[in-house]
């Protein structure tokens, strides 16, 4: 088997039967299964994907809502490729975007990891990538009003979040949203940490492979799918506290195995000083909606770094 497929559903029927009917339409000219873990999707969409697609795909319930790395390694455990991609289910491709991504994978025998350009359900350029590996001071740095305005003006010249250049790029992550990983990697590093209940676990698995391996990972700007951003969890840009608190969780675990308290502290503080940035731009385009909802993000990060050693302790640590 060339690539094996993983993705997790949980209560997004509509949306992960687009994502795989699109895979079936243009996947070509390679060997590969589709692994579709159901987290026991109170909506019963699980066992809808399960009869509509049949021995199409892989499935399997995971008997309860584990989050996204128990799920994901519970996949793993099934998966026969050379190759892992990590799709989430809000994703469309229109074209032969994993045999690309294997192609690339074939032909540097370097890269232990890699992406394709992400575009938005408009297809405007989204984020793909981060330049370097996030830490809590990388976030503090590109947090800055100066910082925004110019990765806003001159987005093409500096590809930060997405390859512009047109030739592949070693890049400090990718998201999860497409993330081809040689399998081999998992024996060399392990599984997914579980400590990580969704968000952060793709840049924890991607610290790992950075420090402890000589592979490299790299944006592959030829391969083109189309995400829409948070769709697995909400389809509306509202803001949630119980979706945000979760993200901080997942973040500042990877932050408190690497990094510690001080980071993890910058990294709520960049947060904040982000969301006021952002609201201001906001205020100035005249984009009420989005004012308000970094105005929510403005509180509640605020309560957070109010209450940030609570929280920081009860984060679960350790390694595998």
């Amino acid at each position: 088997m060339d690539v094996s497929v993983i993705m997790i559903n949980y209560n997004t029927f509509d949306l992960t039967k687009d994502a795989l009917d699109s895979i079936f339409a243009y996947t070509q000219g390679l060997a590969y299964e589709i692994i579709l873990v159901d987290n026991l999707s109170p909506d019963g969409s699980g066992e809808k994907l399960r009869d509509l697609f049949g021995e199409k795909i892989v499935y399997l319930q995971s008997g309860g809502n584990l989050g996204t790395s128990k799920a994901f390694n519970l996949g793993l455990k099934h998966a026969t490729g050379k190759y892992v991609l990590w799709l989430n289910t809000d994703i469309l491709i229109k074209e032969n975007f994993i045999k690309k991504l294997f192609d690339y994978m074939e032909s540097d025998p370097k890269c232990g990891i890699c992406g394709g350009n992400v575009l938005d359900f408009q297809g405007k350029p989204a984020h793909s990538f981060d330049r370097k590996l996030f830490s809590g001071r990388s976030i503090k740095r590109e947090s800055s009003l100066v910082h925004l305005v110019f990765r806003t003006l001159f987005k093409k010249c500096l590809s930060y979040h997405y390859n512009y250049t047109g030739k592949p790029m070693n890049v400090g992550g990718i998201i999860g949203a497409d993330m081809m990983i040689r399998t081999s990697l998992f024996r060399n590093v392990g599984q997914f940490d579980e400590n990580i209940f969704m968000y952060g676990e793709e840049t924890e698995f991607t610290y790992r492979v950075v420090h402890q391996t000589e592979y490299t990972v790299m944006s592959v700007p030829n391969a083109l799918i189309y995400h829409l951003e948070g769709g697995s969890t909400v389809t509306k840009k509202i803001f949630k506290e119980s979706k945000e608190l979760i993200i901080l969780k997942g973040e500042m675990t990877y932050l408190k195995k690497y990094y510690g308290r001080k980071d993890a502290l910058l990294f709520v503080h960049g947060l904040i000083k982000e969301a006021r940035n952002k609201r201001f731009i906001c205020a100035l385009l005249r984009k009420k909606i989005m004012k308000e909802y970094y105005q929510n993000k403005i509180v509640f990060l605020t309560n957070v770094k109010n209450s940030f050693d609570s929280l920081y302790n009860s984060l679960k640590y350790g390694e595998e």
